[in-house]
């Protein structure tokens, strides 16, 4: 009986040691991490400082000695992906953010940080998914929302990037950069009667731009109402007479509607103002020739072909308008030059036939006629618009620096 008397007391003893001992323990582990929270705030405070000063390398060490404390530190992980993309090494950046990613996939920050970095990288097509779940996590957060539109305009998808322009619209009225990106999107999915209210708004918010003349022109154009959009271009070229794109876009509805003198007015005055603008070159040449007037075309093409050899209705042009003047031989070639380029134009084949007819060469004359029918060429020249030929000088978000850019170092902010 007194031996299991002091067993009992033993067993006691053992159980309070063995708790104590934990106690102990769990005071060390509570000490070492706090010891290991209060460093990590230090080595951060310390590394943010020298981000602060321009000390990018004292930085980064900084920032990765906390990952060798705390490899999930989503902070740590996001401040280096954001050190490696300021410096343009995007791969390195993005794969700090993947990283952080990782440990919490629907964290905010890291991924408007992520879409942002692809959007610098100008990979707009991989920006979109992180720019996605930060709008997710955030619906109402305007700046998620602004770069996810961007990301779809910068893969020219206009119809995923209305919805989102739309919002934005409602979040911030009278935004003129975002009004000006939703008219450029309703613009390229042919919503021309939407694309008018918009440019009714954005008169509002930016009512000395001959911008808003220009678009709506363009939207007039779509819609067939070529009085209105001649009228949208003289009030535009009104408020900005020194911009050749107001000049061409008025030139060009004279030369659509066939009001071929006064085309060629218009469109001297774009090629006036800017003797690089190769489109207004082009469509004055093509008013010449409607014009019976192939010598003043000629010369207009021919400048063409010095800076842009491979301009294949500027070829065609020219062939007609060596064909007017009866020099054969030579339409042939550049008609043959033109098909080389764009062997399926159902013109140039029908203009080299009637070159062979004259040259007495039936078989050729009636093979390129076959070719014309195989092609179901119904209509020779193919229907044109504004918003087509005048390309990006016509595109306001382009020339106001509101699109993504191709090659452009400017980018938004970076979140942490």
């Amino acid at each position: 009986m007194p031996g299991h008397q002091y067993f009992c007391r033993a067993k006691r003893r053992l159980r309070f040691v063995t708790v104590s001992v934990l106690l102990l323990l769990c005071t060390h582990l509570a000490h070492g991490q706090q010891s290991a929270e209060q460093s990590i705030q230090a080595i951060g405070a310390q590394a943010e400082e020298m981000e602060r000063e321009g000390h990018w390398n004292e930085a980064a060490n900084g920032y990765r000695k906390i990952l060798e404390l705390d490899p999930k530190s989503i902070p740590a992980l996001n401040r280096l992906g954001a050190l490696y993309v300021r410096e343009g090494q995007f791969a390195e950046g993005i794969r700090y953010y993947r990283e952080a990613l990782r440990w919490d996939p629907q964290n905010f920050g890291t991924n408007l940080n992520l879409g942002i970095a692809f959007l610098k990288e100008q990979d707009y097509l991989h920006a979109s998914s992180p720019l996605q779940q930060a709008v997710t996590a955030q619906p109402a957060n305007l700046q998620a929302r602004q770069l996810l539109a961007l990301s779809f305009v910068g893969q020219e998808n206009y119809e995923r990037a209305i919805p989102e322009l739309e919002q934005i619209g409602r979040l911030s009225p009278g935004d003129a950069g975002n009004l000006y990106l939703l008219s450029r999107a309703y613009l390229q999915t042919k919503r021309f009667n939407k694309a008018l209210v918009a440019f009714d708004e954005l008169a509002q918010a930016d009512p000395n731009s001959p911008w808003v003349h220009l678009l709506k022109g363009q939207a007039y154009d779509g819609l067939a109402d070529f009085d209105k959009a001649i009228e949208e271009f003289k009030i535009a070229v009104q408020q900005q007479p020194n911009d050749a794109t107001g000049w061409f876009s008025l030139g060009f509805l004279y030369w659509k509607t066939r009001r071929l003198a006064e085309a060629e007015v218009e469109l001297a005055k774009a090629v006036h103002l800017d003797p690089d603008f190769l489109e207004a070159k082009f469509y004055l040449a093509d008013a010449y020739l409607a014009d019976q007037k192939p010598q003043e075309s000629i010369p207009l093409l021919q400048s063409i072909l010095v800076r842009d050899p491979n301009y294949a209705r500027a070829r065609l042009d020219l062939g007609k308008a060596l064909f007017q003047l009866n020099r054969y031989p030579e339409a042939a070639t550049e008609l043959q030059a033109a098909l080389r380029l764009e062997p399926d134009r159902a013109e140039a084949h029908y203009q080299l036939a009637r070159v062979y007819q004259k040259l007495n060469e039936p078989t050729k004359y009636q093979q390129e006629l076959e070719v014309v029918k195989t092609l179901k060429a119904g209509k020779l020249r193919e229907e044109e618009s504004v918003l087509a030929v005048t390309g990006a000088r016509g595109d306001a978000t382009q020339q106001l620096g509101l699109s993504p850019a191709r090659d452009s170092s400017a980018s938004p902010d970076v979140a942490h």
